[in-house]
């Protein structure tokens, strides 16, 4: 069963505004084009462990794709949460290219991609922290402890995995994103004794969906460029050339038109500027003079009001950007 199923995190919606609308020519775009395709391969790597798992459907597992939990201040976060009677799973999902080599002693995973060697820290330390804390906040919340298990899975096929000490810890934890479902039979057939009951399992499940706290990025914070392009963006032809004409929204470059064109721009202005919006700022971002055209466009799209209507602002509501 799956309890939480994993949508597109918001980074990506992000940086695809920005590259949407930054010019072609623009100094700052590979970098903006290279932090999307990070973030990108990233989540390609969580669906891999989704689809492989689904392969293999299993009525006494409860699946949580992607959680974010308090600890102390923050949050921590889990790729991917399988609770079952007699063990919870947590799994750490990377996608890397070339080859790797995991160094538990040192706690470095060393990837070397044309010719480029880099570094990065333990995944399956990483996993551990988070197995940490979620048994901290089990505990805390008197549920039972069963054992927790941790994985690190690496999605791509061609990247070659290297374990040259052949560490015994790095052969079980570390795995193809294809072996998941396995590494998780062979752990059932070794249980004998159920840790948790039926009701257990409603109850952690109950906990963590109450306290999973979707990341929103403040988008001042990912250093967004000055020069983006306003307006809206011809579904047909990409160009951003439409006007408002009579309730619909007509090309100047190819002709076309379109009545709904300006949600994706109401869109774009939340992922770009930040969760509240008034009448004047999407004027301004739509390039349309009336500012009953603009009520009109807001009230249509139902989103979240506050305030009177002089100083009225407009939120999006849970779910919008799914």
């Amino acid at each position: 069963m799956i309890a939480k199923y994993r949508t597109i995190p918001m980074e990506i919606l992000i940086y695809e505004a920005i590259t949407r609308r930054l010019p072609d020519h623009h100094p700052r775009k590979p970098e903006f084009l290279s932090k999307l395709n990070r973030w990108k391969a990233g989540y390609k790597g969580e669906k891999e462990v989704d689809y492989y798992l689904s392969l293999f459907p299993d009525d006494d597992l409860t699946i949580f794709q992607y959680l974010r939990l308090p600890h102390h201040n923050g949050h921590f976060q889990i790729d991917t949460l399988i609770v079952s009677a007699w063990f919870i799973a947590v799994i750490e999902s990377k996608n890397l290219a070339g080859t790797i080599e995991l160094d538990p002693e040192l706690d470095q995973l060393l990837q070397n991609s044309e010719g480029v060697e880099k570094a990065y820290s333990n995944p399956i330390l990483q996993a551990e922290i988070q197995s940490s804390h979620l048994a901290k906040l089990l505990l805390k919340h008197q549920l039972p402890l069963p054992p927790i298990e941790v994985f690190v899975t690496i999605s791509n096929p061609q990247t070659i995995i290297k374990n040259p000490a052949h560490n015994k810890e790095v052969t079980h934890r570390l795995c193809r994103a294809a072996r998941i479902p396995f590494k998780i039979s062979t752990l059932k057939a070794k249980q004998n004794k159920e840790k948790l009951t039926k009701k257990d399992i409603k109850k952690v499940t109950r906990l963590l969906l109450k306290l999973h706290e979707p990341f929103i990025p403040d988008p001042k914070s990912l250093d967004n460029p000055q020069d983006l392009i306003t307006g809206v963006q011809c579904p047909h032809c990409s160009v951003f050339r439409m006007e408002r004409i009579h309730g619909t929204w007509l090309c100047k470059n190819c002709g076309k038109t379109s009545r709904d064109a300006h949600k994706a721009a109401v869109k774009d202005y939340f992922l770009l500027y930040g969760p509240v919006l008034t009448n004047i700022q999407l004027r301004k971002f739509l390039h349309i003079n009336s500012e009953d055209t603009v009520t009109r466009i807001l009230h249509s799209m139902d989103l979240l009001i506050t305030g009177t209507t002089k100083n009225r602002t407009y939120s999006p509501p849970k779910d919008f950007f799914s």
